[in-house]
């Protein structure tokens, strides 16, 4: 009886869980959502002695970002609708269906724990939820009929990319790292007439700060507008964990060093003008470049396969991508710059939805019926909503999608090979396409770039090929062994060879020994054995008496031996004993 209750509420629950979808109290369908999300609090960036790590606060703060989208995409159809309730079409909304979540981040560990921490609040344990792609609740079942949970009540297991600086798709989560012509960019950040302006007149404040508080880290040299923001990031962690700290800074200090920091990453991040390699490339904005180009992608791909896929993605980011996609798509500029001029607060997140208006869910709309809208929630305070705001100076809060897709595409970096060539990049991906510049998008002569799948494809080929002439060679080098002229019998030792070796009698003519060889009798009987089966070897063995016969199987038209099963004695005469 506890068993057939137990299966009964499993199918409850997973009934609850399927892929259902609730018509949204404004009459559109959610598609696929794209969320670009700023890590939780961390340790500082520079503090000597240690490593940035995510924080207890910095994980809270991921859960709750995590529990408003799946308060928004995939709240039950039991509980109360509002304005914030967007489901999305056709997605599990109690366990993980890993084709529909992507998630995405580079591998620094307070990154890739905050991702974690985000998911549990998209998707926390819950007792018998099963994904119907991983073979639902039959895939949970034992043949006694139990059903068998996840670890720690229900645990939801998601799949991460973990995208170091060795892999390309790390240009997508930061743009900016491993960028040469970024850099050296900011080799000139000083030049800027306003940047000397304001270096100058903070001089003071930032000495008066390193005497209170940032000498603990930081040599006085590095005290000044230039390292604004590692120096806030430095004090405002200090300030929120530590007692001493509020007793030499103050609240109003901690907050002009937040504005001085967001003016220097505007600075270095969102400034259009400067170029890098080529004029007008925006060399400063590479990382919402390419940001903006993943998000595109990913849309994309969710209309290309009737958004089977790709419902819910996420990536993991840091501020400079941000603050680039701020000044790229007029948000720094706009009615609404008042919000987008301070820094991300920790867990901070921008989210692009694609949906439809009207229609129905079992039928993927049209292109020409599909919209993109942005939002922004700085922070996870209680206060901090997460607010709709056009986009590109436009008067409306979505844009057609064809339109978002142009205006993307004026500023993108699509590909890989786009990304190594503007910025110069040193990664070792950059390495191989440069070493291979002939006829490629790197050559002046503009000849056709042959696409990374194809290049590995020729290269396996390749491999093989050589592999194969390398075996044949050896098989060759082999066949040379079985096959050496003999030599003179007077450098070997000894006539009498075989089992015995030294030992051997004249009358065992059955057994050979050679030189350097171990004292092993043959496999089966000579005596049971015709000539069946066994070929002459061209030549004499060297090191083998005259009087013994060397033999060798043949191996290419093998027939039944003596000793095989298959082979009756009957009529043969046994052995007889040799007589001395």
């Amino acid at each position: 009886m506890a068993i057939l209750t137990g299966v009964v509420l499993a199918l409850l629950v997973v009934s609850s869980s399927a892929q259902t979808t609730t018509m949204p109290p404004n009459n559109e369908y959610i598609w696929s959502s794209v969320a670009w999300v700023l890590h939780g609090e961390r340790t500082p960036l520079f503090d000597p002695g240690a490593s940035p790590a995510l924080t207890p606060l910095g994980a809270q703060q991921m859960f709750e970002q995590g529990s408003l989208l799946r308060d928004r995409y995939l709240r039950e159809d039991t509980e109360e609708k509002d304005a914030t309730f967007a489901p999305i079409v056709g997605i599990e909304r109690n366990a993980i269906d890993n084709t529909q979540l992507s998630v995405l981040t580079n591998s620094d560990p307070y990154m890739v724990t905050s991702a974690q921490a985000f998911v549990q609040g998209l998707y926390p344990p819950i007792l018998q939820a099963f994904s119907e792609n991983s073979g639902g609740i039959e895939a949970a079942r034992l043949a006694n009929g139990s059903i068998v949970n996840y670890p720690l009540q229900g645990y939801q297991y998601p799949a991460f990319r973990t995208a170091s600086v060795l892999d390309s798709e790390s240009i997508y989560v930061g743009g900016h790292v491993g960028c040469t012509r970024y850099t050296e960019s900011l080799l000139n950040f000083r030049a800027d007439d306003v940047v000397a302006t304001i270096y100058n007149n903070t001089k003071n404040f930032y000495q008066n700060l390193w005497t209170q508080v940032l000498h603990e880290a930081f040599p006085l040299s590095m005290a000044n507008f230039a390292n604004a923001y590692i120096l806030y990031d430095y004090a405002q962690f200090r300030y929120t964990h530590h007692n001493a700290t509020r007793r030499n800074i103050t609240a109003d200090e901690v907050a002009m060093m937040a504005r001085f920091a967001s003016t220097e990453q505007r600075t270095k991040n969102a400034n259009l003008s400067v170029s890098g390699s080529n004029q007008g490339d925006m060399i400063r904005a590479v990382a919402g470049r390419t940001m903006a180009a993943k998000t595109l992608s990913l849309l994309r791909d969710n209309i290309r396969l009737g958004a089977a896929t790709n419902k819910i993605n996420i990536a993991f980011t840091t501020l400079e991508t941000f603050v680039a996609w701020f000044a790229l798509s007029g948000l720094v500029t706009g009615e609404h710059m008042a919000e987008f001029k301070p820094l991300p607060e920790p867990g901070g997140m921008m989210v692009f939805e694609l949906f439809s208006i009207g229609g129905k869910p079992d039928t993927f709309p049209e292109l020409d019926n599909l919209w993109v809208r942005f939002l922004y929630r700085n922070g996870t305070d209680p206060g901090d909503h997460l607010t709709t705001y056009s986009l590109f100076n436009s008067t409306m809060d979505r844009l057609p999608f064809r339109e978002f897709m142009r205006q993307i595409q004026l500023f993108d970096i699509s590909t890989m090979a786009e990304w190594c060539k503007l910025c110069d990049g040193v990664s070792l991906f950059c390495s191989d396409l440069k070493s291979r510049n002939s006829g490629s998008r790197f050559s002046s002569g503009g000849g056709a770039f042959i696409q990374p799948a194809v290049a590995g494809a020729i290269g396996a080929a390749v491999t093989l090929a050589v592999v194969g002439l390398l075996f044949f060679i050896a098989i060759l080098l082999g066949a040379i062994r079985f096959h050496r002229a003999g030599s003179d019998t007077k450098t070997r030792t000894g006539t009498l060879g075989g089992f015995k070796g030294a030992e051997k009698m004249s009358s065992d003519t059955d057994l050979a020994w050679a030189k350097g060889g171990a004292r092993h009798e043959r496999t089966g009987s000579w005596e049971l054995r015709g000539k069946e089966g066994v070929n002459d070897v061209e030549g004499q063995e060297e090191g083998v008496s005259p009087s013994t016969t060397v033999r060798a199987r043949d191996l290419t038209h093998p027939s039944k031996g003596i000793d095989d099963d298959a082979i009756s004695i009957i009529g043969h005469e046994p052995v007889k004993p040799r007589e001395f």
